[in-house]
């Protein structure tokens, strides 16, 4: 069954040169695959001629206004409004018409366009901001990323179901095991809302909660879900996404530095181009908002052409779950849960 992807053509750093030919490249690799595209219609469409894309599979409808990146998110809900191509690409999915949605424009304003149009699940107070962090045996799914700064420990239980759903449903991993970031092991450890929240999640995930995982135990795999409130794990992606470069750029100046170097990588070529696949940002492109009635997907702002591609497959692949009806039973299950209390 082919599904439908809504594209926020203006969003991100490099706007149609990224967004277009990104979605041409999805729908060559994705025979299913169909796109909205939203913003100016005369510039997507020029971007379009000479295309080798499937017409069939494209639609194209006009927004006048771009919320830009530096946009605060109160402006682009008050100001920039409904006229944007960002407010467009949410809206189809809340109207059935797309989906899931996709964006590489401004975070904060598309964290809060999507809770506005598609509003939060019913038991969820709060939206969060979902990625995959590669590990040794695979990947773990780690939230929140950056939209919640301060959290309650029940807004933290939260985060653990939204998780919870997103590896059981789109991994298919039966029991998926859950994490709770922290500075130690130790159950003192921490401050009093990551310890209240630990308390709750022994009672909701009794099999699965496996209780505290320090930073370096992302890296290991040491849990498929790792929960963490917005700043604390905003500043543990961008440290990660950092260090990844810094490793690039060592074995890149090691290498190229001098004759030896030089030989030394023709003789290990396919092991370090298999290194630098593993490490290449692009195939992980996109972090998903968990929680709301509907699905939105955040692409890296600043991403090319293969990277935007998998972010819509990606969001193809997020859009094929039964993420909602996981999530719905498990918050049944914390009602249930809280009512016995």
């Amino acid at each position: 069954m082919g599904k439908i992807v809504s594209i926020d053509a203006m969003g991100g750093d490099h706007g149609l040169d990224v967004t277009i030919d990104g979605a041409c490249l999805a729908l060559k690799n994705q025979k299913e695959l169909s796109v909205i595209f939203f913003g100016d219609e005369n510039l997507i469409k020029e971007r379009l001629k000479n295309k080798n894309y499937p017409i069939d599979k494209v639609e194209v409808i006009h927004c006048s206004k771009v919320v830009e990146m530096d946009t605060k998110p109160i402006d682009a809900i008050r100001r920039v409004g409904k006229e944007s191509s960002m407010w467009g690409c949410i809206n189809a999915v809340s109207e059935g018409k797309a989906d899931v949605a996709i964006s590489a424009g401004n975070t904060g304003a598309l964290m809060g366009l999507s809770t506005i149009i598609l509003r939060t699940i019913d038991g969820i107070e709060r939206a969060a901001i979902s990625s995959l962090w590669p590990n040794k045996f695979s990947y773990s799914v780690v939230l929140d990323l950056g939209a919640n700064i301060e959290v309650t420990s029940d807004q933290l239980v939260q985060f653990g179901i939204l998780g919870y759903s997103y590896a059981k449903s789109v991994f298919d991993k039966d029991n998926p095991t859950i994490g709770l970031l922290n500075i130690g092991h130790e159950e003192m450890k921490g401050t009093e809302i990551i310890q209240e929240a630990s308390l709750k999640m022994k009672d909701l995930f009794p099999k699965d909660y496996i209780g505290y995982v320090e930073g370096d135990n992302l890296s290991l795999g040491k849990s498929d879900v790792v929960i963490t409130d917005g700043f604390t794990g905003n500043i543990a992606l961008k440290t990660a996404e950092g260090t990844a470069r810094l490793i690039g750029h060592f074995i890149a100046d090691v290498f190229g530095s001098s004759i030896r170097g030089k030989l030394g990588y023709l003789i290990g070529k396919t092991a370090f181009r298999a290194l630098k696949d593993k490490m290449d940002p692009r195939e992980l492109n996109g972090g998903v908002f968990l929680g709301l009635n509907g699905l939105v997907v955040k692409s890296h702002g600043g991403t090319d052409i293969l990277g935007f591609s998998k972010a819509i497959e990606f969001s193809t692949k997020l859009s094929q779950s039964n993420i909602s009806s996981e999530t719905k039973k498990l918050i049944a299950k914390k009602k249930d849960y809280e009512s016995k209390d």
